[in-house]
């Protein structure tokens, strides 16, 4: 896998951008973007209840979240698990340990009929979120 993602980023170089010129400085300012990305309580409990679709560790949960752009834990995984036990403790995810290492967490029923309730209003960000995380588009 690693020689076809070198041989496409070398095609890439060759033909797609061949005076795209990415500095240091082009690097940092996105990296600054997206840590700056202020995302509301509610976009991460829509995300957390989206990946929840099967029980997930979270490591994994935090993967998901990454993949569809919540970057918030990226260098701070230990804020997601406090928010994962804050959310066990309201009732709304549960929690078992597989391994005396690896938890999993699922969702309650509440935060079922929480998330059904929210994409079920056309436009929602939620709904947004939705189609986000099952893959699709709306062009």
């Amino acid at each position: 896998m690693e020689d076809k993602l070198a041989r496409l980023k070398s095609a890439m170089k060759k033909h797609t951008f061949p005076d795209l010129k990415f500095t240091e400085n082009h690097r940092h300012s996105i990296h600054t973007a997206i840590e700056k990305q202020d995302v509301s309580r509610e976009d991460i409990l829509i995300g957390i209840f989206r990946s929840l679709d099967e029980e997930k560790s979270g490591y994994q949960i935090n993967e998901s979240l990454y993949q569809k752009g919540i970057r918030k834990f990226e260098n701070n995984e230990g804020s997601l698990y406090a928010v994962l036990h804050e959310l066990e403790k309201e009732g709304w995810i549960q929690s078992f340990w597989e391994t005396e290492e690896r938890k999993l967490y699922s969702l309650d029923e509440r935060a079922k009929k929480w998330l059904k309730k929210k994409e079920s209003k056309s436009g929602s960000a939620s709904a947004r979120w939705r189609i986000a995380f099952e893959g699709g588009g709306t062009d």
